[in-house]
């Protein structure tokens, strides 16, 4: 049982750096905006669409308390 227990939480681990190194990708991706580096370019360098791009801003922004801002 102990296998059992030790397996869950090693996959608990691994879901919050998920989380959290997803949020640090907004986190770079909202700075890079303050920039004004624009989504798609960031989209490009990503190899991701700007809608992704706006997604992980916007997760980010959620998990701070700030209201999201419309795509652009």
């Amino acid at each position: 049982m102990a296998t059992v227990v030790a397996a869950r939480n090693a996959y608990r681990a691994a879901r919050r750096q998920v989380t959290e190194t997803r949020l640090a990708l907004g986190r770079a991706i909202l700075e890079a905006r303050e920039q004004n580096i624009s989504q798609l370019d960031i989209a490009r360098e990503l190899k991701l669409t700007r809608e992704q791009v706006r997604r992980y801003q916007a997760e980010y922004e959620r998990s701070i308390g700030k209201k999201p801002v419309a795509a652009q």
